[in-house]
């Protein structure tokens, strides 16, 4: 979120105070972990390894994926108007 441009609500449980900062909140978390290292990629790659809760492998094609708590996969999902 650019947040020059956005006003931040009042409940957010943090503030920001320089640009970039990088917020990264795990699956199932509700806290947020502050990002401080290097603006190089693989430091950016390297902490979400760290912290990410789900798995970050690129699937294979065609495999199926549970997306959500109830297992459901991107093939069980109804895209209808």
């Amino acid at each position: 979120m650019e947040a020059q441009d956005n006003d931040l609500p009042a409940s957010v449980p943090f503030r920001i105070s320089g640009f970039p900062t990088l917020k990264f909140k795990p699956a199932g978390s509700r806290a947020f972990v502050d990002y401080e290292g290097d603006r190089s990629l693989e430091s950016l790659i390297a902490f979400v390894e760290e912290h990410a809760k789900n798995s970050l492998e690129v699937p294979k094609r065609g495999e199926q994926v549970p997306l959500g708590r109830d297992n459901s996969t991107a093939g069980d999902i109804h895209d209808e108007l």
